[in-house]
């Protein structure tokens, strides 16, 4: 722990009541399994090392089920998915032997259509907040695809743009989306989904493209050993506790050792937390939140909510500026944090960080 870390705990102790950092050791309520996870909904399996990539990237929700088996192409092992396909370059840096395939360069290869044309600024450019300029590809970043980009990965996850935001007929479901495309992947904005983590995704490039290489996507008998997804849950090193027992805490693990602890406030009995095991799905450094009605007595508004981790549907740990009442319930359901642990905790917690809640 570091010396501004732990000076930050004893003066919070003594504010609070001296709640202690480590905690009794042990174990992770999470599963434990071998290092293979079967997908009854497509009928294939995910192994080591895809499946650790898998499910510390973002999981179902960023690359959608498997839909091969792992097989060997050009040399390169691979394995496609719905909206992916993980390629394994053991030559690499060991944090980048698995990475994802050009799917968007080889999809898009050859277009010329206006959205795809280099673009050359008028003028010295310089990067805000809301847009960005690559010179690599010629093309801008905006908006809410650039909040995905920067939140989910990056250049090394997704590589440059290569065109333009532009509308396009999605094949699977017919309908129009704004899209724009990169070297690894095609994002699309959902308006349906808007205020959630599902309003920007991205494309079934996997799909199209093992359909066009002809590849089959036959399912497969479960192997003999594999647990059957979500069963398949491993034990994670990170992993987040919330007791919501008075006093309401939460606890940051590393493994069977308590790394770092807080005071909470969770929800009030007409809005209580949910409790379970889940799993960080969505970060946002800055939200907006507001719930109810305007003029009804439970209605709230509140700009520039730090720190924001969801982990179930709307339930998400974040830090809270408007109270002080750790240690005891007041929230609408989510899981408050004093701003400077809520910090913290952002940073140190990766999306995929298995939750506990519990009393």
């Amino acid at each position: 722990m570091s010396r501004s870390l732990a000076l930050g705990v004893l003066v919070a102790g003594l504010l609070l009541g001296m709640l202690p950092l480590a905690a009794a050791a042990k174990p992770s309520p999470f599963q434990s399994l071998a290092d293979r996870v079967y997908f009854e909904q497509t009928g294939h399996e995910v192994s080591e090392p895809f499946l650790s990539y898998w499910w510390n990237n973002g999981g179902l929700d960023r690359f959608g089920f498997p839909i091969t088996e792992v097989q060997t192409i050009d040399g390169v092992e691979t394995q496609y998915f719905e909206r992916a396909r993980f390629e394994y370059h053991p030559d690499n840096d060991p944090n980048w032997r698995v990475e994802l395939g050009l799917l968007g360069s080889e999809q898009t290869a050859g277009r010329a259509d206006a959205a795809f044309r280099r673009i050359t600024p008028s003028g010295p450019f310089h990067d805000s907040k809301d847009r960005s300029y690559f010179a690599a590809t010629g093309h801008f970043l905006s908006y809410g695809f650039k909040s995905y980009w920067e939140e989910n990965g990056g250049l090394p996850v997704f590589g440059y743009p290569l065109s333009e935001e532009f509308s396009e007929k999605n094949a699977s479901d017919g309908n129009t989306y704004t899209v724009q495309y990169f070297e690894r992947g095609r994002f699309e904005y959902h308006p349906e989904f808007k205020g959630t983590h599902y309003e920007v995704e991205l494309g079934l490039l996997g799909t199209y493209s093992a359909a066009k290489a002809g590849l089959s996507t036959a399912g497969v008998a479960q192997p003999a050993g594999a647990p059957v997804w979500p069963d398949g849950k491993r034990n994670p090193s990170k992993w987040i506790e919330v007791n919501l027992s008075t006093p309401q805490t939460l606890t940051a693990w590393e493994g069977d050792r308590a790394v770092y602890t807080a005071y909470v406030s969770g929800g009030t009995d007409q809005h209580p937390t949910v409790t379970g095991t889940f799993a960080i799905y969505w970060k946002l450094d800055k939200q907006d939140m507001s719930g109810g009605r305007a003029g009804d007595d439970d209605y709230y508004y509140l700009p520039d909510v730090p720190w924001v981790m969801y982990f179930y549907e709307d339930y998400a740990i974040h830090g809270a500026y408007w109270h002080a009442n750790w240690g005891y319930p007041i929230s609408h359901g989510c899981v408050n944090m004093p701003i400077p642990d809520a910090d913290w905790l952002y940073h140190w917690a990766p999306t995929g960080t298995k939750v506990w809640v519990h009393y």
